[in-house]
């Protein structure tokens, strides 16, 4: 039965390639026994309750073998028709080129872009342990499963795969099982081209357990991997299955030419005259797989409602646990946010604000984990009252990504994909770069990340322009559903943890100066700073004087507000902070508002102005920064830029 199952899936995947004209057939050929396999005899899942908390995850690292998992997860019974293989790549169908989350029942991840998968996939292992490690009480395992990622020759070759796997052996992430569909093909050829890597000696270095010299097409081999991979808990596992591209397609099979075009008819009638299938009829599943997956649903049914009477005596015996965790599972922040005894208005740096609300928050919120790429100090984001994730100790509240800021990223969406846990990391704003790939993708997939940026300007100094960002601030914001906040005191910090904590369908980055600034003459309340913007100050002289209005961001608010100052005998000034400039765009009578009756606009922030000329509608002045910073003092950087208040003033009095 599981050869026909496999052989179901060579079909299906085939027949919904070519009915779209274009895919990727070759991995699902390749893969088809392991499939079936996984999901006939290893996996534990609820194809009517695709969510089930406590559902083994199964991420296809390798996306563009989408069909693969689109036939498997049909004959599983999901909520996924032959109809729906049929509409593969059409407009908004339930099966797109490359896996996407919330669009497919039965998909865990949005995948595509290689090693993006394995690295969500340490992250969901992560959270697997970790809440087992906390909520798990003898006689309960609440919290078990197994996280299972498949990836590709491709994936391997990413320098995040590196990353990652050496994240999950430091940590020792025995739940974890990744098979390596090892095809040794890629689009441009055979992979020994330009991967010599020695998988094994790679993975046993990182502390992993390797199976290699596995048949991909054996169901024998196959078995007694999985068994080996479920006897060592100790260290995550890697299958090495070897296995044929384009399996079973005269011609194609073991060649890159199988990869990502649809097979020509004649070659699919002959795959599926070899494999017992009609020559004629289309997208046909035998009865037999049909009713053998009937029979395996009802044994996973069973499993699932004892699952779920396990949980409702763990809710009578251990009630206040359940609620913490459903609390975690909901991202629920009714809690106090008044952060009693916190002063937020003496003179400091603003990520030091940050590290003490943060932990002020994080003894009210127990889902809230954090963890930085080897800078706990500089960011300030640490829970000084919890241990350390560890090796073997796994109720710590602290994580040590080391200096992987790409794995930290995926890792941190993967943690938030298993759900029950909110994860915060932290790195300075110009090593953003390192993490955008996985950035992208949680923005794509609606994940709440909580990502804190330090260090986020020129004002960093002496460390110079490799430190310094310029671009990133502006970057960031150009991605899509990523929410960008960058406050700009004390009172501003607060209220955007506040606000970050209560997102629940986009990913935030917090943007914090590393530096202290002035203090504001007024704090914002928390339905003005969710607009985006505010009004900070005035300063009103005679009628008939020229209005200018100033926008800035973070550091820079306190700088325009000195500013200001100092035109207040030539002009009427008022101060605006924008400590989320991307809403300012889609509210266009609100900003109207804010600078109505102006005779200048001007726009003020340590980075590259590009999208203040997008906001900014009458007559303006825009002062950013366009080329990389120095080695220097704060200060003396400031200077040169041009944005000390008296520099910004004497700009603006050249205008006005």
């Amino acid at each position: 039965m599981l050869q026909k199952i496999a052989d179901t899936v060579k079909v299906l995947s085939a027949e919904t390639v070519s009915r779209a004209g274009s895919g990727h057939p070759g991995m699902p050929l390749g893969c088809a026994e392991l499939g079936a396999y996984l999901f006939a005899k290893v996996m534990k899942y609820n194809s009517a309750e695709p969510a089930w908390f406590n559902r083994d995850r199964l991420i296809l690292s390798a996306g563009h073998g989408a069909v693969w998992l689109y036939s498997l997860l049909n004959l599983a019974g999901y909520n996924l028709t032959i109809n729906d293989l049929k509409n593969y790549r059409k407009f908004k169908s339930k099966t797109p080129a490359h896996p996407e989350l919330g669009i497919t029942p039965g998909v865990e991840m949005t995948t595509g872009p290689l090693g993006q998968g394995l690295g969500h996939a340490v992250g969901i292992a992560i959270a697997e342990t970790m809440l087992a490690a906390h909520y798990n009480q003898p006689e309960f395992p609440l919290l078990d499963h197994y996280t299972y990622a498949v990836v590709s020759d491709g994936d391997l070759m990413e320098g995040l795969s590196y990353e990652a796997a050496s994240l999950a052996g430091s940590l020792g992430l025995g739940k974890l099982i990744v098979v390596y569909d090892q095809n040794g093909i890629s689009i441009d050829g055979k992979t020994n081209l330009t991967f010599p890597d020695q998988i094994k000696q790679r993975f046993d270095s990182q502390n992993w357990q390797v199976i290699d010299q596995v048949q991909g097409n054996s169901f024998i081999d196959l078995a007694a991997a999985f068994k080996a991979a479920k006897t060592d808990f100790s260290r995550p596992t890697l299958i090495a299955a070897q296995t044929v591209i384009g399996a079973g397609v005269a011609g194609k099979e073991g060649t890159s030419a199988a990869h990502g075009a649809p097979f020509t008819d004649s070659e699919i009638k002959e795959l599926k005259i070899k494999l017992g299938f009609s020559e004629t009829a289309e997208f046909v599943v035998p009865q037999s797989v049909r009713s053998y997956f009937v029979d395996r649903k009802a044994e996973l049914m069973s499993e699932f409602e004892n699952w779920q009477y396990l949980f409702e005596k763990y809710q009578a015996k251990f009630p206040e646990l359940a609620a913490e965790l459903a609390a975690g599972v909901e991202l629920k922040t009714e809690i106090d946010f008044s952060a009693a005894g916190l002063d937020f208005k003496k003179q400091k740096p603003l990520r030091n604000y940050s590290g003490e609300y943060y932990r002020y928050l994080g003894e009210q919120l127990p889902y809230l984990i954090g963890g930085t790429a080897d800078l706990t100090a500089s960011t300030r984001l640490n829970f000084d009252r919890y241990p350390e994730l560890k090796n073997g100790y796994y109720k710590g509240r602290n994580i040590k990504f080391g200096i992987r800021e790409h794995a930290m990223a995926a890792a941190a969406g993967g943690i938030m994909l298993h759900g029950g846990l909110r994860p915060v990391v932290a790195t300075y704003l110009t090593f953003s770069d390192y993490m955008r790939p996985a950035i992208r993708l949680a923005a794509l997939m609606k994940l709440p990340v909580i990502y804190l940026f330090t260090h986020d300007s020129i004002f960093v100094g002496e460390d110079g322009p490799t430190h310094q960002p310029i671009e990133q601030l502006e970057s960031l914001r150009l991605i899509p559903n990523l929410r960008v906040i960058r406050p700009a005191s004390g009172a501003e910090v607060k209220l955007a943890w506040q606000t970050a904590l209560k997102e629940k369908d986009q990913p935030v980055a917090l943007v914090i100066a590393r530096q202290a600034v002035d203090l504001l003459p007024a704090d914002p309340i928390l339905a003005d700073f969710d607009q985006g913007a505010y009004l900070v100050t005035e300063f009103k002289q005679a009628a008939g004087k020229k209005l200018v209005s100033i926008l800035a961001s973070g550091s820079e608010v306190a700088t325009a507000v000195a500013a200001a100052q100092e035109l207040a005998k030539s002009c009427n000034c008022r101060v605006i902070s924008v400590p989320e400039k991307e809403k300012l765009y889609s509210a266009p009578a609100f900003l109207a508002e804010l600078l109505a009756d102006s005779d200048l606009e001007v726009a003020v922030e340590a980075g590259s102005p590009t999208g203040w000329y997008r906001l900014l509608t009458g007559k303006r002045l825009v002062i950013g920064i366009e080329e990389f910073g120095y080695s220097a003092a704060g200060a003396e950087i400031a200077d040169y830029f041009g944005l000390t208040a008296q520099k910004i003033a004497a700009k603006i009095k050249k205008i006005i």
